[in-house]
């Protein structure tokens, strides 16, 4: 549920998308009769990263966005936008109360269903890996800023010996 929280707070607070798509952004399906273009978005899958010391407390989250429009270009100019929105963010941050880690573009597919309503609708699938903290209980977070300017996420009961 996290991840999914995560993928609406980016895409429903990207002024350039919602310029496109307005507030047609949904979990899962696009209501019937919406206008379009519109955006849903899908949990696919989800691995843990489990420790030495225990259960996951970060996982790796796959969120599916899809794209629905009349036109190939009105797909393919909010897809752009989709992935703009992603690549935009500052990281490590919070979104709708969730810490992400990283967030990669993961591939993108193209499809057409040409049974939906008079001339068809045009649909582009992109694929989204977010690292994120689960929800579980109070957890204190750490970061160490690396002399290459990566950093790595600390967590309870972590040790760094230098």
């Amino acid at each position: 549920m996290s991840a999914v929280k995560v993928a609406y707070n980016i895409l429903a607070n990207n002024a350039a998308l919602t310029t496109l798509v307005s507030t047609r952004i949904n979990p899962l399906r696009i209501p019937q009769g919406s206008a379009f273009p519109a955006i849903a978005y899908n949990l696919v899958s989800i691995i843990p990263t489990p420790t030495k010391s225990g259960h996951s407390r970060t996982d790796f989250a796959r969120v599916q966005v899809s794209i629905f429009a009349p036109t190939y270009q009105s797909c393919s100019e909010v897809a752009d936008a989709v992935r703009t929105a992603f690549e935009v963010v500052t990281l490590p941050g919070e979104f709708n109360t969730v810490p992400v880690q990283t967030i990669e573009f993961d591939g993108q597919q193209e499809l057409t269903d040409d049974e939906a309503d008079f001339a068809g609708v045009y649909q582009i699938s992109q694929d989204y890996l977010i690292n994120y903290t689960r929800e579980i209980g109070v957890i204190t977070l750490s970061y160490l800023l690396l002399e290459d300017g990566d950093f790595l996420l600390l967590e309870d009961g972590d040790k760094i010996i230098l």
